[in-house]
């Protein structure tokens, strides 16, 4: 796998989403699984697949053919379409924020952007589930109430939400949180 290679899923017919690190290059693509899969895959060549990349402008998806797997954890692929599923807006960091999901049930924002976050905890919600968030930034300052939609689902304990009500002044306060988020990790990694 060359540097190139980035951490994405592949989705395998009555398997799952496998967490892989995916390199896509002219119609072809590897993907080495990052975990051995509970089912066997000893028959999967010429299963049609879908991956998915997580990137700063949002994800991209391929449909996709296995044409080999070797050693227990390679496809070997013919890509066929891609297709930017969700254009981002707004700069995501990751974050530990606490978040109550109504009615009452806590759970936590591992990243967040303005227009969204991966939410832990939201068990039995699916792609187009609606879901009501009360957004922790601080100990010291109010919760933002969110109206938001589950846009996918990241493995079996996190969801996306798509922030859809959320007031304007609310948004800024969320964009600040992201903006000082990012300064502190440049400052961190330059070690001022």
């Amino acid at each position: 796998m060359s540097p190139r290679a980035q951490r994405g899923s592949v989705e395998v017919p009555e398997v799952g989403s496998l967490p892989a690190l995916v390199e896509v290059e002219a119609g072809h693509g590897t993907a080495v699984l990052l975990v051995r899969p509970l089912h066997s895959l000893d028959d999967v060549v010429g299963t049609n697949v879908g991956i998915d990349i997580t990137t700063d402008r949002g994800l991209l998806h391929f449909d996709a053919r296995v044409a080999d797997y070797r050693d227990g954890e390679v496809l070997e692929l013919d890509v066929g379409v891609r297709e930017v599923i969700q254009r981002r807006e707004y700069a995501r960091v990751d974050a530990v924020l606490e978040v109550t999901v109504a009615p009452g049930i806590r759970a936590v924002a591992v990243n967040i952007s303005g227009s969204g976050a991966v939410v832990s905890r939201l068990d039995g919600l699916a792609a187009g589930d609606a879901v009501d968030l009360l957004l922790q930034l601080a100990p010291h300052e109010p919760p933002i109430v969110i109206g938001g939609r589950v846009v996918r689902e990241c493995d079996n304990e996190l969801r996306a939400v798509h922030f859809e009500r959320v007031s304007q002044a609310d948004r800024e306060r969320i964009v600040h949180f992201v903006f000082q988020r990012q300064r502190l990790e440049l400052q961190r990694m330059s070690g001022t």
